[in-house]
């Protein structure tokens, strides 16, 4: 009968009457209790959640900014020892090639003295073979003379 009265486009009456004001005081009942019992429990723990939630956030936030910060100092101070290390380095390596341009000119002065000892040496025995050359050639020639006038 209801579809009939829809189609027919009656409007349904709605009595007014203790059922209504009954069902209203259970709807207020059922509220308070759901109020009580459901939606304050959990929007407390929403709200706990939210902040543990924005608690780690920040506390995320905070240790990024940190670690950017120790990284940074981690940088600087890398950048400081790599400095001091190369200056260490070029000083060893200007050390080394003083040393070595000493012990090469020492080499060479010790060089140049056997090469002067050994060219005295040298002279030295070309003058006494030009000497016992000369006398020799004194002997030959008579030798020679003596030999072609016989």
């Amino acid at each position: 009968m209801f579809w009939l009265q829809f189609l027919a486009f009656e409007s349904p009456t709605l009595d007014l009457d203790i059922t209504l004001i009954i069902q209203f005081g259970i709807f207020i009942l059922l509220l308070l209790a759901l109020r009580k019992f459901v939606l304050i429990p959990y929007l407390r723990a929403y709200d706990q959640r939210e902040a543990l939630t924005k608690g780690a956030q920040e506390e995320a936030q905070a240790l990024q900014e940190a670690a950017a910060k120790a990284q940074a100092e981690y940088d600087s101070e890398r950048q400081k020892v790599y400095s001091v290390a190369e200056r260490e380095r070029r000083d060893v390596v200007a050390k080394a090639n003083a040393d070595a341009a000493g012990v090469i000119e020492k080499a060479r002065r010790d060089v140049q003295d056997d090469i002067a000892q050994k060219q005295a040496a040298l002279d030295e025995q070309l003058a006494t073979a030009r000497r016992n050359a000369a006398s020799e050639i004194d002997a030959l020639s008579v030798q020679i003379a003596s030999k072609i006038l016989v």
